[in-house]
């Protein structure tokens, strides 16, 4: 530890890791660590408190939360409002669950400290209470401007966050209720009032329009739809051609026949494919080459470019809209592995027999040229015995050996228990107002471009940790025993058997395949999926459990995820022999945090791609009302079930629509049985439907049994918006009256009594700042 005024965190933080058996005060660490100025180590200190990586007491001592009994973690909180804390740190593997009541302020997604409480169970599960806000997930929201009693409103849409939001009246101005509002919020540990408050900083629109929507989610999930001028100054700077001196260095593999295989509206191709007999036999040795752009040679670390793409850290992908995370100058052009180009590239060389059993593999820097550009389409096709297109024929011996190969690989996977879940997708295709969802299925053609990308994947992986070479691992943890034994007692619902004390991946490998085929397949795989944790970066390689790799990462898309163009300058690094012992030391100690932060914006990035999509499901939805469709019940609940459609689109049926019978909900069982009929709805049965009505901007599709009549719809006014109070009223910080005059003593204070017994270590209120009594904005003039 230095002596003198800089004080390294990270150090900092190893001390009390190596040092975790009791809280340390400021002049303890001062003495033990022999710093001579107090400041810069209680700045250091702080900073780790902010960062959550360490506790303040009230004894105002330091130490690791997870010796305190504290939990930090990400806050989920409900429709219900109630919440769990998903833990960050590997001790701590179990959500803890938080009543409504122990939320203290946080909100859905905050960053906080919890505390568990082992005597208060709810539903066999620990629950427990927040202690600490760390960050807020929220600085804008999206949602809905009301008036009440004189207030502007602001009604989130997201249903997870139920508290309606006091509005600043100024930024509201003559604005009708109903309008569309993005909202900055004002935080009560920031502002130093009592409780929230928002600012109308963009008015979106009013009404259901697929434009507003789209905007709203973006901002919702703090998504970037363009680029700044320096970024795009730097995007535009780069050559548009590879030249003689960049192919320097480099392995040049034009001469080979080299191809690409993507969707039909495909821009960017990132991955390219190719096939050498090493061996002339039938069954000879092939060498498979997976050739992946090489995007780091353009995009170095540190530069507008770089910052760019690491703070978006993905392309996200919504319907009707693309969000690159690097530029179109770049992601479609020199670093598109386009038809008849030359182009840098990374490539994992393979030497494989036909059964797919690996006998080498070299990575290499090289520089390819694509001969044919096909489309997933078109090689099905093929597979199916249709020929290919004019010009792409002589590919077709290539192609059958690959499909033959990627075949023996998928069945080797699947053997050794990677999980193969069976979902009904729809991709959403937004196209001049119209509206389509079309099915996604898997394919001989997807399925080859899938398992040699897993081939490099996995094949880099052990590269870089065979040779302790720091990276960003792409890992997924077991599914903890809480979930196994959910999961068993719903499988036994449906009449499937699993032992949750003993279950390893090939034992849910044989579930889906003995449910393949069958109507609750989809339904069975989304149970598996919810009973997994989810995958995520590590800087730590600790395996895939739903691949069953033991080393896995991501380097195959390069262009539209930032953990592959990091894995990629750590090759090029490696083969280059530049890594120093130096830079190493320097990767091990950014690696984490940023694994943390990459998985944190896929999540954000998943969602949004979610949200978004339920949004078109419910427009879908509202184009067929009345309509019937096949469906599957997916879920039971108190107030009533959801139904699955073969498209993917997903509605619920309110028990009050069910007017046949009174119906009780049996939780054990997982369904709903009729009083007097013993009519059932149970998991996983299947059910017609008709859709009863839609609201596209709430995503929220009702349905009811197709054996019933759709209800008339009762006679309504015409809703009118209510317009804005000619003066809003000051929110006040809560309703007070006059304070009474104090009366003057003159005999002096007692001194304080000085505490005798010990206080206990335990960490301070997360709200210290000393409050205001005045009016929640300020001055009441300004609001005339």
């Amino acid at each position: 530890m230095q002596t003198n005024q800089e004080i390294d965190k990270d150090q900092l933080f190893q001390f009390f890791k190596q040092n975790p058996e009791k809280p340390w005060h400021l002049q303890e660490l001062q003495k033990r660590l022999k710093i001579k100025n107090r400041t810069p180590l209680r700045h250091a200190l702080g900073e780790l408190v902010d960062e959550g990586k360490l506790i303040r007491t009230r004894r105002r001592s330091y130490g690791l939360p997870q010796e305190m009994n504290l939990i930090i973690g990400r806050l989920q909180v409900t429709s219900g409002g109630y919440g769990f804390v998903i833990p960050e740190t590997k001790e701590k593997t179990e959500d803890l669950f938080i009543p409504a009541e122990n939320l203290a302020g946080a909100w859905d997604g905050d960053r906080v400290v919890a505390r568990p409480n082992p005597t208060k169970r709810a539903n066999d599960r620990t629950s427990g209470e927040i202690v600490r806000i760390l960050q807020r997930r929220y600085q804008q929201i999206v949602g809905t401007l009301e008036y009440a009693k004189g207030y502007a409103i602001l009604r989130p849409d997201s249903p997870k966050l139920r508290e309606r939001i006091l509005l600043l009246p100024d930024s509201v101005g003559q604005l009708d209720a109903g309008t569309r509002i993005v909202v900055t919020m004002h935080w009560p540990e920031v502002s130093g009032e009592n409780d929230p408050f928002g600012e109308v900083t963009e008015i979106l629109g009013n009404g259901d329009n697929p434009e507003i929507e789209t905007k709203a989610v973006i901002i919702k999930y703090d998504l970037k739809d363009d680029f700044d001028a320096e970024t795009l100054e730097e995007a535009r700077a780069v050559p548009p051609a590879v030249t003689g001196e960049m192919r320097e260095g480099r392995s040049d593999l034009r001469q080979i026949s080299s191809f690409t295989i993507d969707g039909e509206d495909a821009k960017d191709f990132d991955d390219a494919i190719s096939l050498e007999r090493l061996d002339k036999k039938k069954d000879g040795l092939l060498r498979v080459g997976i050739h992946i752009a090489d995007v780091s040679y353009y995009v170095a670390e540190g530069t507008n470019l770089d910052k760019e793409a690491k703070d978006r850290a993905t392309s996200v992908y919504l319907p009707g809209q693309v969000l690159p995370m690097l530029p179109e100058e770049l992601s479609n052009g020199i670093c598109s592995l386009v038809e008849g180009q030359p182009r840098l590239t990374l490539s994992v060389l393979v030497d494989i027999s036909r059964k797919g059993e690996v006998k080498s593999y070299k990575v290499k820097e090289t520089v390819i040229e694509s001969k044919a550009r096909l489309t997933y389409e078109q090689v099905q096709a093929f597979a199916e015995g249709e020929k290919l297109p004019r010009g792409k024929g002589k590919l077709g011996p290539d192609l059958k050996v690959l499909i033959d190969l990627t075949q023996s690989l998928r069945e080797q996977r699947f053997a050794e228990g990677a999980l193969d879940f069976d979902f009904t997708e729809a991709r959403v295709d937004v196209h001049e107002g119209d509206l389509e969802l079309k099915p996604i299925r898997s394919n001989l053609a997807r399925q080859l471009i899938e398992e040699l990308m897993l081939l490099a994947n996995r094949l880099v992986a052990k590269e870089l940790a065979s040779k302790d070479i720091p990276a960003l691992f792409r890992v997924h943890e077991d599914p903890s025993e809480e979930k196994l034994a959910n999961l068993h007692k719903a499988l036994n619902k449906l009449g499937y058997t699993l032992d949750p004390g003993k279950t390893s991946s090939q034992d849910l490998q044989q579930l889906l395949k003995q449910v393949a085929g069958k109507p609750e397949a989809n339904m069975v795989s989304n149970l598996l999926l919810r009973s997994m944790k989810q995958a995520r970066y590590s800087a730590e390689n600790i395996g895939h459990f739903g691949l069953a790799f033991d080393y896995y990462l991501h380097f195959t898309s390069p262009i539209r995820r930032y953990p592959d163009l990091v894995v990629h300058r750590t090759l090029r690094a490696s083969l280059q022999h530049r890594l120093s012992p130096t830079l190493k030391e320097r990767m091990r100690s950014d690696f984490p945090q940023l694994a943390e932060y990459t998985s944190s914006k896929e999540r954000m990035a998943e969602d949004a791609e979610r949200d978004l999509t339920k949004y078109y499901h419910a427009r879908w939805a509202s184009e067929h009302v009345g309509e019937s469709f096949p469906g599957i019940i997916s879920g039971v609940t108190n107030f009533g079930i959801f139904v699955s459609l073969p498209n993917g689109v997903e509605g619920r049926i309110h028990v009050s629509q069910l007017d046949d019978d009174y119906y009780m909900y049996l939780e054990d069982s997982m369904m709903l049985l009729g009083k007097h009929t013993r009519k059932t709805f149970k998991l996983g049965e299947k059910l017609e439907i008709k859709i009863l009505a839609s609201q596209a901007v709430q995503r929220q599709i009702d349905l009811i049994p197709a054996y019933m009549e759709v209800p008339e719809p009762e006679s309504e006014e015409e809703t009118e918006y209510e317009a804005p109070p000619k003066q809003l009223r000051t929110p006040l910080r809560k309703e007070r009256k006059e304070p009474e005059k104090a009366e003057v003593s003159l005999k002096a204070k007692a001194e304080p009594k000085e505490k005798t017994p010990k206080q206990e270590d335990k960490p301070e209120p997360a709200q210290t700042k000393k409050r205001r009594k005045v009016l929640i904005f300020g001055d009441p003039n300004k609001w005339k």
